[in-house]
């Protein structure tokens, strides 16, 4: 897959990157490991953007994978935004589930991200409860934030967009995040004892309905996401 320059200059970034993998205690749901499903969306993203520059040919992933699992010392989500109290106010979500379904190369994988909205803390804990309540997230009735990725492109040795649909409550917009990688780029993605990434980007709040709170609090919303997986072993 190869795109230009000037293309790329066109690309809005409107929102942050997602392939976290995490446990959603509230559903019962254990996760100690990752699945060979879910990891290949991380050693294929680190392979696609460290292996070859932009405009390179997709990245052969028929070869055995590694496994990995989440360290959650070093991995979170976080939504910061504007307001008349704080210069910034940052809402950290720490339960977050992730699987790839359908990879076979730069095109035609899918990411399918699950936020627990429930697992949500505010830096200012008055705000917790308001921005989980009826008026905002509403996460009694809508307790998951979804995003599913559309397209993934390469835009340097060690970055790349990834385009999806997020879901907030019922309504679906195109979001487009920003992923850089840490890796090395002289080593197989098999071999690497860590894979390691961040991501930012920004998305409207009003865009899903989020209106309330207005005057108080800003509409741009800057989403940032670091996730590390640390090797364990390597598939027979």
């Amino acid at each position: 897959m190869s795109i230009s320059a000037a293309r790329l200059a066109d690309i809005a970034i409107s929102g942050g990157s997602v392939l976290d993998c995490h446990p959603i205690g509230r559903r019962g749901v254990s996760i100690g490991r990752l699945k060979p499903r879910a990891v290949a969306i991380a050693t294929f993203a680190c392979a696609a953007c460290v292996a070859s520059g932009v405009g390179a040919d997709p990245v052969d992933t028929s070869s055995p994978l590694a496994q990995y699992r989440l360290d959650t010392g070093h991995s979170g989500v976080t939504f910061d935004v504007t307001n008349a109290w704080h210069s910034s106010l940052t809402m950290r979500f720490s339960r977050i589930g992730a699987e790839l379904d359908g990879f076979e190369g730069v095109a035609s994988g899918r990411v399918m991200v699950t936020i627990d909205a429930t697992s949500l803390e505010a830096n200012a804990p008055f705000v917790t409860g308001i921005v989980e309540g009826g008026g905002m997230l509403d996460v009694m009735h809508y307790p998951d934030i979804r995003f599913v990725s559309t397209r993934l492109v390469r835009t340097g040795p060690l970055s790349c967009l990834l385009t999806g649909d997020l879901t907030i409550r019922t309504t679906t917009r195109p979001v487009t995040l920003a992923v850089t990688f840490d890796a090395d780029p002289h080593a197989p993605p098999g071999t690497r004892q860590t894979l390691a990434f961040s991501a930012d980007g920004h998305f409207s709040r009003s865009a899903f309905g989020l209106t309330n709170w207005s005057s108080a609090v800003g509409d741009d919303v800057h989403m940032s996401i670091r996730a590390e997986f640390v090797r364990e072993r390597a598939d027979p």
